[in-house]
């Protein structure tokens, strides 16, 4: 077919739209009301300033030095007075026991000479029993009546002066002892005395150490309280007013009393020096009476041993004496034997001139 094809010749009709309503909107004048301002100020809340609760620093309450030494001091005289009368002591029973032992050294050589003594005549007795018995019977028996009659006065003799020196030294005992007792009571209240106040003065001493201590100890602990109260008042929240105000309270309270502990304290120091120097003239004056006791003691002593020692002499020279008597006795009754011994010879039963004690032979006439 044709391509020769034509559009017709078509006409849009003319539609004409209304007009549109005007849209001139005038939206209407609202105003909103003014707002207050927002010009808002806090107002200033700052806290008043605090008083500064803090403890002051608590002077160290150690005793003033002048107390720790008068304290060590008079301690350490005290040991010296105590020391030095122990050593009294010692060399005082040393010396007693040297006393004891010479005594009993000069009495076991006094009862040695005695029984040498005693030994000696009766080798010389046996000696004339002998020689009278080889002289016959009537000579020995003789002999025997003398010697035992020359031997009973002379053992009578040595009795008696044994008798009166041991009455002589037991009298000297006595006197000693009752001058050595009296001493020793003496001393005894002396010491007593001095002791009992050195020890009431030790006693002060300690106690005011004591207290001192104690005052310390009491200090350390308001320090500490005190420290702790005043941490946990600074970490409280500024407008927790209760509990502020209850820590407040408490660290004054803790300074108030650390105050007067402290003024404690300084009266305590001052009693621990006036104790201590009590306690040093307390202890010298111990040592002055210990002195004086141990004085007493040994006068006494001295004493005592210089009665029992004249005793003792006056009994040694009546040993003596007696010794003497009772050997001229027995040399009285030797030369009897032996002249009874020369009788008997005589009539013929031995040489005229026979000795005692084997000297010559017996021989038949």
């Amino acid at each position: 077919p044709s391509t020769d094809f034509k559009v017709p010749d078509f006409k849009v009709p003319d539609l004409k739209v209304p007009a549109m309503p005007s849209t001139d909107f005038k939206v209407p004048d609202l105003k909103v009301p003014a707002m207050p301002s927002t010009d808002f100020k806090v107002p200033s809340f700052s806290m008043p300033a605090m008083p500064d609760l803090k403890l002051p620093d608590a002077p160290e309450m150690k005793p003033p030095p002048a107390a720790d030494k008068a304290a060590d001091d008079a301690a350490a005289k005290a040991a010296a007075v105590k020391a030095k009368a122990k050593e009294a002591e010692e060399a005082k029973a040393v010396k007693d026991a040297a006393a004891q032992r010479a005594a009993a050294d000069k009495a076991k050589a006094a009862e040695e000479a005695k029984a040498a003594a005693a030994k000696q005549r009766a080798a010389r007795e046996e000696e004339l029993r002998a020689a009278a018995a080889a002289s016959g019977d009537g000579a020995s028996e003789e002999v025997q009546r003398i010697l035992a009659s020359a031997k009973a006065e002379s053992e009578q003799v040595v009795a008696d002066a044994s008798a009166a020196g041991r009455q002589l030294t037991s009298a000297a005992k006595a006197e000693a002892g009752a001058l050595t007792s009296e001493a020793a009571s003496k001393a005894s209240a002396i010491r007593s005395q001095a002791e009992g106040v050195a020890s009431a003065a030790r006693r002060e001493a300690s106690g005011a150490k004591s207290e001192l201590s104690s005052l310390r100890s009491e200090i350390a602990s308001l320090e500490q309280r005190g420290a702790a109260t005043q941490a946990e008042y600074d970490k409280t929240f500024f407008l927790n007013f209760g509990k502020r105000g209850e820590l407040k309270d408490e660290v004054k309270r803790l300074k108030d009393d650390a105050a007067r502990a402290t003024k404690k304290a300084d009266k305590a120091a001052k009693a621990v020096d006036k104790t201590a120097g009590d306690l040093e003239k307390a202890e010298a004056s111990a040592a002055k009476a210990g002195e004086q006791a141990a004085k007493i003691e040994a006068d006494a002593a001295a004493k005592a041993a210089k009665v029992t020692a004249e005793a003792e002499k006056q009994a040694a020279a009546l040993s003596k004496k007696a010794e003497g008597e009772a050997a001229k006795v027995l040399k009285s009754a030797e030369s009897k034997a032996k002249a009874a011994a020369k009788a008997a010879s005589s009539s013929g039963s031995v040489l005229p001139g026979a000795a005692v004690g084997g000297a010559s032979k017996i021989v038949k006439p």
